[in-house]
């Protein structure tokens, strides 16, 4: 079982040009800094890495193997960020596409976000993201950790 039909999307603005965070976000090192619960991120060619994972999904906790990749690279405007993570209880896939504006000292990022549950994680935890995501501001709690720890990185 996936659920697929959730979508998150926002803004943030991030005290840095945008050529910085461009390159930030292509950096495997910041990337495992920034993502919550990523860690132990490989480079295995440009643009992909192996990672592990930490992921809590209402009482669902679990360790997962990742892949995470960018794709759609159009520099320094857009691109594609693609996580994919499995285990036994099943898996979760994030594709998040993320527009940079140019702002001068600073960089507007406009967001979106397609997670995508299987397994027992689907059973369990699909259902609490839905609810979620009829939340106003939803999935923002989590994109302004991410862009906080960006800023920090900048």
């Amino acid at each position: 079982m996936a659920i697929s039909t959730t979508t998150f999307q926002g803004s943030n603005t991030v005290a840095a040009p945008r050529d910085r965070v461009w390159e930030m976000l292509q950096d495997p090192d910041v990337l495992s800094r920034i993502i919550p619960g990523l860690s132990d991120v490989v480079t295995r060619q440009p643009g992909q890495f192996q990672a592990a994972l930490s992921v809590n999904v209402g009482p669902v906790k679990g360790k997962f193997k990742a892949g995470v990749r960018l794709t759609n690279l159009v520099q320094p405007e857009q691109m594609n960020l693609q996580v994919e993570a499995k285990n036994m209880t099943g898996g979760v896939n994030v594709d998040a596409q993320l527009s940079l504006t140019d702002l001068g000292e600073s960089t507007r990022v406009d967001w979106v976000a397609r997670p995508q549950l299987s397994g027992i994680l689907a059973g369990v935890g699909g259902r609490l993201l839905e609810s979620k995501a009829k939340e106003p501001g939803a999935g923002q709690r989590y994109a302004d950790r991410f862009f906080s720890r960006l800023a920090q990185q900048a």
